[in-house]
């Protein structure tokens, strides 16, 4: 990326004189030899929802993770397919007028759960994947950043822009603190435990002969909801409800994918890498049956294995924690093994999603006859459900999820998802149990309930 780096006048408060002084500038001085342009000022800190709620029907983005940077997105300024390539020729063709304390613009997006999985209703709007950068890009942790993203020819007038600037950073002077009122929702349409039941039969039955190991098995509940559940307090009540979570948002015209998921895939910073294997799940107060339970133990440790073999190619030296511990949600418990490693070289993140995805925890194994059945057997597509969901900027550093405790709103209805892993001594009525205890995360913050 062809990079530019300008002084601020900068004493720790950024002023809206400044910034405002600078991207004007930078703006007007665009070289017409520039297919691109991204120029990063100084912002005030504030929720990064606060940038949404200023134009929420521009909104396109939120990635708010528990424990680094979080960002939101306005608009569309470049859509790209979910490729190193694609994402390293924008950015050889793109000048970044920042300040040289400025965080790396990034791409957001993912893919779908499996090719084909997101071509229909209600997921055809999101299709097999995207990578999109957005026209405003808010990045906030220990400081704060706004981002405008001009590609091509037709971008709009220095003024408007400027005017745009204006209205995002008052409403980052004082974010409007919204305590969204309960509202009520009414399910629509969901799997039977008769056809639950059925399939988790055959699965079972299918492993006694050696097809599968293990396979996940998703259901769906559709709920109509009340005027006023919007996409954003949806994820206000997230925040509230799943502080230790990675709240997520793509928006797609009138589509939201949303949720707060527990379970990262794989994050690179140079050459170090995380990931983790969150496989066994009990309710609340039950963590010693699960810890003691061989069906448990025997799930977690098949995507341990798997996440290991996927990430030794690339890696000069990668461990697991010895021991699986227990991952604590509000609604929930999970069997949790932290996994890290050194790349040989700087692998580009997306090849490192590429070689994970799906890892055992929501696909099975073998992997290729268990999304075979998966998609020959669950009725409604998955879409984007369990699919990686994440971020990636110039360097090729950048962090994926699971996009677990999800749903996609759409025209006045929700889809909520959530899914077990079938093993060979998996009860359906249990099984079912599971589902139903993961989908609350999301039905809970649709309507309100604060348990």
């Amino acid at each position: 990326m062809r990079s530019q780096s300008a002084a601020f006048a900068f004493d720790g408060v950024p002023t809206r004189e400044t910034s405002r002084a600078f991207l004007g500038q930078a703006l007007r001085n665009r070289s017409a030899k520039s297919a691109n342009l991204i120029v990063t000022v100084p912002a005030p800190i504030a929720p990064p929802d606060a940038l949404l709620r200023a134009f929420p029907r521009e909104a396109s983005v939120l990635w708010d993770p528990p424990a680094s940077a979080a960002c939101s997105g306005l608009g569309v300024a470049t859509n790209l397919p979910p490729n190193s390539r694609s994402i390293t020729d924008f950015f050889e063709q793109t000048e970044h007028v920042a300040d040289v304390a400025s965080p790396s613009p990034r791409f957001f997006g993912g893919t779908s759960f499996a090719p084909g999985a997101a071509r229909t209703m209600p997921w055809e709007s999101f299709g097999d994947g995207f990578l999109l950068l957005p026209t405003w890009t808010y990045h906030v942790d220990e400081r704060a950043w706004l981002s405008l993203a001009v590609s091509g020819a037709d971008a709009p007038s220095v003024e408007s822009l400027l005017d745009a600037f204006d209205t995002l950073w008052g409403s980052l002077e004082r974010p409007i603190g919204v305590i969204p009122s309960p509202v009520s929702v009414r399910r629509i349409d969901e799997a039977d435990r008769d056809t639950w039941s059925r399939q988790v039969s055959e699965i079972r039955e299918r492993i006694q002969k050696g097809d599968f190991d293990k396979v996940v098995a998703a259901r769906h509940c559709v709920v109509e909801l009340e005027t006023g559940a919007g996409s954003l307090d949806v994820l206000k009540r997230l925040e509230e409800r799943f502080p230790g979570c990675t709240r997520f948002a793509l928006w797609r015209g009138d589509a939201a994918f949303l949720g707060a998921t527990p379970e990262l895939l794989i994050s690179r910073r140079g050459v170090e890498v995380l990931s983790e294997a969150l496989a066994g799940s009990t309710a609340r107060g039950d963590a010693a049956r699960m810890m003691e339970s061989n069906k448990e133990r025997d799930e977690h440790q098949i995507v341990v294995k798997a996440i290991l073999a996927g990430l030794e190619p690339f890696c000069e030296s990668l461990h697991s924690d010895p021991e699986p511990s227990v991952r604590e949600l509000p609604n929930l418990l999970h069997m949790q093994t932290a996994i890290e490693g050194r790349l040989r070289e700087p692998t580009h993140i997306l090849s490192l999603v590429r070689a994970l995805h799906p890892t055992p925890a929501v696909g099975g194994v073998p992997t290729n006859e268990a999304i075979r059945w998966i998609l020959a057997h669950e009725g409604l597509p998955r879409g984007w459900y369990s699919a990686p969901i994440g971020w990636t900027d110039s360097t090729g550093d950048g962090e994926f999820v699971v996009a677990l405790r999800s749903g996609l709103l759409r025209d006045g209805k929700a889809w909520v998802y959530a899914g077990a892993g079938i093993m060979a001594d998996s009860d359906p009525a249990a099984e079912y149990a599971e589902t139903e205890l993961k989908m609350q995360a999301l039905l809970g913050a649709l309507h309100g309930d604060s348990r």
